[in-house]
């Protein structure tokens, strides 16, 4: 019986989920994760897209006409034969090349703010990566501390049923008063009713946590421990974010300046004409070139906006940087609550076993009251709780501050 009992026990520890085995599950399931990598992969096709424009198009044109009058399959020209082929029924075929030679340097700044798009959508996928790995770690560590509360929990019960029975007995020898039965009964109710709340908060974290990682269900967990990394803040892949747009925001200036600009193309154009039986081979080539002169302001507007969306830009960068500032000094504060908590509940728990073991002896020689001996137990085991919440807590702030510093590492 031992030997199966030490068998499950091993089973179990060999089956638990360890904190890297949820993360890696939750890279290669998480449907948000694979939204910004498909975003990411979106932006990269944009600036190839963009580069690809400044090559120019290859156009096939196809056109049938039918004409009242009878026309020539090209235009007349010196020296003019009467055997010129004439047809009401005209059917052309061709290719034609258009290419922008000069646009204001409009393609050239589409072509840096799609590079600058890709680097902030590659940014976007490493920022919910960070935030999916600190939800998992987050929950993984919220789990860990409630089942170590529970362990209190059960354990504070125990020492209430046993406690129970033993005044049952002295009160059925009349050493103690019904009373003294009572008040542990009462206290019974009460763990019982956190035995089950905390059993049942386990189960909404660990449903949680299986939807976060993008699996149905969640079980066993191994013991984790969180590493602290130290990154500057404009490494943060959210400052990086912010700078990214302030740069995009800048090259849009330079695309509305170009609105000011003439725009000059090139146009190759190939075609046979058909018609009587017979075709006739054109071809030409041409520069065009348009100016916008006067537009009643929309330059001008475009130009303005494209400025105010820069300082808007400019202020964000400002912003997060303060922001992140704020948010660093607040995790390393909490870091440093959590681990004072520690320490104190640390000392605090030799005391209360002490306290305890005491109002034992106490109560058992009948020196204390009841109260005296459960109000000893309770604090004792509700420091057990509150020390495990310290360790949990500390770790998970470490993870939101390695979460805020979040950057290439």
């Amino acid at each position: 019986m031992r030997s199966i009992l030490l068998l499950t026990l091993g089973l179990h520890a060999l089956f638990a989920m360890t904190l890297d085995e949820a993360i890696q599950t939750a890279l290669q399931k998480s449907p948000l994760l694979h939204i910004q990598k498909y975003k990411t992969l979106q932006a990269q096709e944009n600036k190839k897209a963009q580069k690809a424009k400044t090559y120019g198009k290859v156009v096939a044109t196809a056109n049938y006409t039918h004409y009242n009058i009878p026309r020539t399959l090209a235009p007349i020209v010196p020296p003019i034969t009467p055997d010129i082929t004439v047809s009401k029924d005209i059917a052309s075929y061709g290719a034609m090349y258009e290419v922008v030679l000069f646009n204001g340097f409009a393609d050239v700044s589409n072509i840096k703010i799609a590079n600058l798009e890709h680097n902030i959508a590659s940014i976007n996928y490493k920022l919910s990566k960070a935030k999916l790995i600190f939800n998992i770690k987050s929950l993984y560590y919220k789990i860990l501390s409630l089942q170590k509360e529970l362990e209190s929990a059960k354990s504070y019960k125990k020492a209430l049923e046993k406690l129970y029975s033993d005044v049952k007995i002295e009160v059925t020898l009349g050493k103690k008063a019904k009373i003294d039965l009572l008040k542990v009964r009462s206290d019974l109710e009460n763990a019982s009713f956190v035995l089950i709340n905390l059993q049942k908060n386990i189960e909404i974290a660990k449903s949680q946590l299986a939807y976060t990682i993008g699996i149905d269900t969640v079980s066993n967990f191994a013991p984790a421990k969180e590493m602290l990394y130290t990154n500057p803040i404009q490494e943060s892949f959210s400052y990086k974010k912010a700078s990214l747009e302030s740069k995009r925001a800048q090259k849009a200036i330079k695309k509305a300046k170009s609105l000011y600009y003439p725009k000059i193309a090139l146009n190759l154009f190939y075609t046979q004409n058909v018609g009587q039986d017979s075709n006739k081979e054109l071809w030409q080539s041409g520069l065009n070139l348009s100016w916008n002169i006067f537009d009643f302001g929309y330059k001008s507007h475009e130009l303005q906006k494209a400025k105010i969306a820069s300082l808007i830009a400019k202020e964000k960068l400002l912003d997060t940087k303060r922001n992140l500032q704020n948010k660093l000094k607040e995790a390393e504060r909490r870091i440093e609550i959590a681990q004072a908590k520690i320490d104190a509940t640390k000392s605090q728990l030799k005391l209360l076993r002490k306290i305890k073991e005491t109002e034992m002896i106490k109560y058992e020689k009948g020196i204390s009251d009841m109260y005296d001996l459960l109000y000893a137990i309770a604090k004792y085991e509700n420091a057990k709780s509150a020390f495990s919440q310290a360790i949990y807590e500390l770790e998970t702030q470490k993870a939101y501050y390695n979460y805020i510093t979040a950057g290439e590492r």
